[in-house]
């Protein structure tokens, strides 16, 4: 176990056992919004519960919470200011009378006119949606009446509040602060009836009579009263610490407060009366604060049992050396799958169970900055030489060599993870740019699989499934645990999607891979792609609902796959390029020149763009533009990333460490790193103190969880796609001259793709008298290998895609295939 492991797993038991001490005893996170919370954006004023996060209410919430009754508002001038915040919310056309208004008022639902508001109810003849009743002293008989009422028929929406005027008219008959406690006496034990606090002055705003009156200490020591009787009361103490920090910007007579102030604090206020009944009690979760978590559903039960239990017993049996049976995995094998199901019992508890707060994700420009800035720092501190570099862009360091590959994505994942979690897609100066790095993630998947097929010509089900499954496991496993959608975790069937136009490109006429006639089928191919995602609309969603049970939104689907419909393919044709004529590039006359333009061209491009996408209106704008300008800052990166033999040969190692994780963190990160499925931030300590308490062990157990979910992601991924073992042994070893490569590698050309590869038969060297074809083979992701002739037998058959007839039924991937389609339908229609 590595450092990295033993930190996380430490951090994760910490970090629940102080949860579990902080976790309110009900479990819903209600008291919070009247108790606590801060102002997490003062400039927008984003009010933050503590670890939790609120619904906005519009409308047709507030309609949905109230039904058929109506919202009451009783008290003062102070409850009537958050009684005119309710009615904007109601209806946003609502202006306060002009007039003094120590009178009632009625506000009605703004499609009153109509006869079903689709709540099943006739709004036609139905009550007001909120009332004021103008009763400063709290004694009027029809105010105590309809409290009595409600103590009995609780209403969804019911505030009182008194205070003012028992100050201000103390000396006139009122009965000062001994009246005031025998009305706040009355409110006492109906818990459904919500008290106001009574507002913080600013005395130098008053006027002059009720400066003489409203004494701020006076005022201080009554609030403290109603909040030490919290059995009794329920007193919006946070609409005090709204106030204590926004005075005396957000007033301008000293008492009453701005609208905005009041929105948020009636927002607040419709969130502990409401979210019960309005918050879907199912996944994925936007709002935490004052929710039923549901149950744990059965699938997540089941992979807790098989977790726990039968993994658990079958590794132990396994490791006592029992239970030797042809087809199970191996002890290496079940340690992983343990892993696995660990891991995402805990993303289960991290994003749908009350134990870990969760804060609202918010833009604060600074903090972007900062840890974008630190991300670089990383980069630059652990720059070093490649391991076996000769100087020359070899040992890895290739044109987009896997050093390369794996350190580009590392820095991307890492700049996309600040991004997400501080919500910078409202930035559209941040969010065009990230789509470029999602376009760079794109354009390696057209680039890599392109190069591989040219090179290996593998294009069997072996490898196919491999692909499929390492790229989809982790996504298709959440979506069955966290009750979300496959199409969530959007880069994984993008990945998957892109991975298979580009076998599909390369498997049509093999024999033209490295010939110019390899350019009609890309273009082809993105013609075909345009037209089908843009004007046929040819996804195949209903049936896959159909016959699945699954329901993906194509809308969604033709937005993400089209944003970035050329890209893929400029990957592509940067490989074809890099292969028929890179060579010959490097050796013109000319090359020297020919890359000093190449480097202005993409500074140049790199200004270009950034001038552009700043100058767009918004970012919606700007995705209109994104598929044809976007090759243009990825070519340009290639080009600078690849400008000199010095950079080649250099890279860093803590990206490099990123971006073989690069995968599991893009996903994870959904309910891992952040939370609701990126719609919140998770936190594993002081919710108050996240960003300097929270951010490193959130940080260290994330990297940690991901590393462990690669390994065990490689081995399950292994374990479903390898062959039986008797059945291995069908295919010969290579002998003594022919380098070992590993099984998925491999495949045996036909005798049309020998001819395209130019293969010829040779002798083997050693006279075992076997035959092996030589193929003239880079590296795997487009590197460099000095044209090592790897020797591959040409007697292997085609792996699983033609599997040995001793073979058993589930040593075929096809079979496996049927069964596994078979087994996700069954399940989806259950789930």
């Amino acid at each position: 176990m590595d450092r990295l492991t033993l930190a996380s797993l430490v951090l994760i038991v910490l970090s629940t056992l102080y949860s579990l001490h902080r976790l309110p005893a009900a479990g819903n996170r209600c008291s919070a919004l009247l108790e606590t919370g801060w102002w997490a954006d003062h400039k927008a004023l984003l009010w933050q519960p503590q670890g939790c996060t609120l619904k906005q209410y519009k409308s047709k919430d507030i309609q949905q919470c109230l039904g058929t009754t109506t919202a009451l508002f009783v008290g003062d001038s102070a409850v009537r200011s958050k009684f005119y915040a309710l009615a904007r919310a109601i209806d946003p056309k609502f202006v306060p009378p002009t007039e003094k208004a120590h009178q009632d008022m009625d506000v009605a639902w703004p499609d009153s006119h109509n006869t079903d508001d689709g709540n099943n109810h006739d709004t036609s003849t139905a009550a007001p949606a909120a009332r004021f009743l103008w009763d400063p002293y709290l004694n009027r008989s029809d105010t105590l009446d309809m409290l009595a009422n409600d103590a009995q028929r609780p209403l969804p929406v019911a505030l009182a509040g008194t205070g003012l005027w028992y100050l201000r008219n103390r000396n006139a008959g009122s009965g000062g602060i001994e009246a005031w406690r025998a009305a706040i006496g009355r409110l006492a034990g109906n818990t459904n009836v919500y008290v106001s606090p009574i507002p913080q002055v600013v005395p130098a705003l008053l006027s002059p009579e009720r400066r003489e009156t409203l004494d701020p200490e006076a005022i201080r020591l009554m609030n403290e009263y109603m909040a030490s009787q919290p059995a009794q009361l329920q007193v919006f103490e946070s609409w005090d610490r709204m106030a204590q920090s926004m005075l005396p910007a957000e007033t301008q007579d000293g008492l009453h407060y701005s609208d905005r102030l009041e929105d948020r604090a009636v927002n607040v206020l419709l969130n502990r009366a409401c979210n019960m009944e309005t918050v879907a009690a199912h996944a994925p979760f936007r709002t935490t604060c004052c929710i039923a978590y549901p149950r744990p559903p059965w699938m997540v039960v089941g992979a807790a049992l098989l977790t726990c239990g039968g993994l658990a017993a079958l590794l132990a049996a396994r490791m006592r050396g029992g239970l030797s049976v042809a087809g199970l995995p191996a002890v290496a094998t079940l340690r992983q799958m343990a892993a696995f199901g660990a891991i995402l019992l805990l993303m289960y508890v991290c994003d749908r169970t009350p134990v870990f707060d969760k804060l609202q994700k918010h833009f604060v420009a600074w903090e972007f900055w900062l840890l974008a800035g630190a991300t670089l720092a990383v980069g630059v501190a652990t720059w070093q030489k490649n391991p076996g570099s000769n100087g020359g862009g070899g040992g890895g360091g290739g044109f987009l060599g896997r050093q390369q590959t794996d350190e580009w994505k590392g820095w991307m994942q890492l700049l996309i993870l600040v991004y997400h979690m501080l919500n910078a897609s409202t930035v559209a100066g941040i969010y065009n740019p990230v789509r470029v790095l999602v376009a760079m993630y794109l354009f390696m998947t057209g680039f890599g699989h392109c190069v591989f097929f040219c090179k290996k010509a593998d294009f069997g089900l072996r490898r196919l499934t491999a692909v499929l499954l390492r790229t989809n496991v982790l996504a298709v496993a959440l979506a069955y645990v966290m009750g979300t959608s496959y199409m969530d975790y959007y880069f994984a069937p993008l990945s998957s999607a892109w991975f298979l136009v580009v076998w599909l490109t390369m498997r049509v006429a093999p024999q033209t891979n490295r010939s110019r006639l390899v350019w009609i089928k890309i273009i082809a191919s993105a013609a075909i792609c345009k037209a089908a995602n843009d004007w046929l609309h040819l996804w195949p969603f209903a049936l896959l609902q159909r016959v699945f049970g699954v329901a993906w939104s194509q809308r969604e689907w033709e937005f993400r796959f089209g944003t970035d419909i050329f890209i893929v393919y400029v990957g592509m044709a940067a490989a074809v390029v890099m292969m028929q004529h890179g060579a010959q590039l490097q050796a013109h006359p000319r090359w020297p020149q020919i890359r000093r333009w190449a480097v202005l061209a993409s500074v140049a491009g790199l200004l270009w763009y950034a001038a552009f996408e700043l100058t767009r209106a918004d970012k919606f704008a700007y995705n209109a533009w994104h598929p044809y300008v976007s090759p243009i800052p990825v070519l340009a990166f290639v080009v600078l990333r690849n400008s000199s033999a010095y950079l080649r040969d250099r890279s860093s190692s803590a990206f490099k460490f990123v971006g073989l994780i690069s995968l599991e963190l893009f996903i994870a990160q959904f309910h891992l790193f952040l939370a609701a499925d990126t719609k919140a931030v998770l936190v594993l300590s002081d919710s108050r103190l996240w960003w300097i308490v929270n951010l490193a062990p959130v940080g260290v157990v994330f990297f940690g969880m991901c590393q462990l979910l690669a390994n065990a992601s490689s081995a399950i991924c292994a374990w479903l796609v390898a062959v039986r073992s008797d059945a291995k042994q069908t295919v010969p070893p290579a002998s003594a001259t022919g380098a070992m490569i590993p099984m998925a590698e491999l495949s045996r050309p036909t005798a049309q793709q020998q001819q395209s590869l130019d293969v010829q038969p040779q002798a083997n060297s050693a006279g075992s008298g076997s035959e092996h074809t030589a193929v003239n083979i880079d590296a795997d992701n487009g590197g460099n290998n000095n044209g090592q002739q790897i020797q591959i037998p040409a007697v292997l058959d085609r792996l699983a895609s033609n599997p040995p007839i001793a073979a058993r039924l589930f040593d075929n991937l096809a079979a496996r295939w049927a069964v596994g389609l078979f087994l996700l339908s069954v399940v989806n229609r259950l789930y």
